[in-house]
């Protein structure tokens, strides 16, 4: 054989073998450290984006309810498929799959350009929003979040001795009011602690609002609150005079008050040490 025969059939084999070679190497793939989870995939799709979380919170659609917030250990994973694949077969696939591993169906819908269902089995939840050639799989494993920080005197002291100042939650008051609630009682013995160990310190006690309701009536009922403590603390023998009460209403936040979790952390006495 020639060697330019030789040099063709070698060059033949080559491009013959090109077409495989280029879908083999653009063939998508998952995104690295992404698997299914809870259900298993369309066939066709891949995983381009995916989320674990061990502790999280999912608000699920329900049939005729509000939605259901539910927390725990949170997976979402999203899917891009062949855009043959439509939102209707991709979710009721995803319902008859539900089904038959035992879920009850507590959502579903088909809407002009997406379609959606949540399954439920036990502590596990499962919501499935499908357009055309894509999919976003949210799934939460309902479970209490174990309580790794702990609110003490030792550490509101380390704190004030880094920043100058702590938050402190736990001190809750009635509804709009200044009356200091029951279960308040424990973490204000730590804040008690706290001030007769460091007994050279003057402090300043700050109440914060969110935004909800008016922006005087929040100063003054802040103020109010800040004040309710000092009386607590002044009841069980710390000076009066190492206390300096205030009221900032909603204009020192620390979150977003546009959240539901942005509001609560919003809702605080500060311990400002002052000297």
């Amino acid at each position: 054989m020639s060697k330019a025969i030789s040099n063709f059939l070698v060059l033949a084999i080559f491009m013959i073998g090109m077409p495989a070679l280029v879908l083999a190497a653009s063939a998508p793939k998952d995104r690295a450290g992404c698997t299914d989870k809870v259900l298993t995939r369309m066939p066709g799709c891949f995983i381009y984006l995916c989320r674990h979380s061990d502790f999280d919170v999912e608000k699920f659609e329900i049939a005729n309810q509000p939605k259901q917030k539910i927390e725990g250990i949170r997976e979402e994973i999203q899917y891009q498929c062949d855009q043959k694949l439509s939102m209707i077969q991709i979710i009721r696939n995803t319902e008859a799959a539900l089904k038959a591993d035992g879920y009850v169906i507590r959502y579903q819908k088909d809407g002009s350009n997406w379609a959606g269902v949540t399954g439920q089995k036990g502590a596990q939840w499962v919501y499935v929003q499908s357009r055309r050639g894509e999919y976003v799989m949210k799934a939460v494993k309902a479970q209490e979040m174990e309580q790794t920080m702990t609110a003490t005197a030792d550490g509101w002291t380390k704190l004030i001795e880094q920043t100058g100042r702590a938050s402190i939650y736990g001190i809750n008051f009635d509804t709009a009011k200044s009356t200091i609630r029951p279960d308040s009682e424990k973490v204000l013995a730590e804040v008690m602690t706290m001030l007769q160990k460091n007994s050279a310190w003057r402090i300043a006690i700050a109440g914060h609002t969110d935004n909800v309701g008016a922006s005087d009536m929040n100063l003054t009922l802040s103020r109010q609150r800040a004040e309710s403590v000092v009386t607590w603390l002044t009841g069980h023998g710390i000076v009066k005079d190492r206390l300096l009460p205030g009221g900032f209403g909603s204009l020192v936040p620390v979150a977003d008050n546009a959240t539901e979790d942005g509001r609560f952390k919003n809702r605080r006495v500060d311990i400002i040490k002052l000297y």
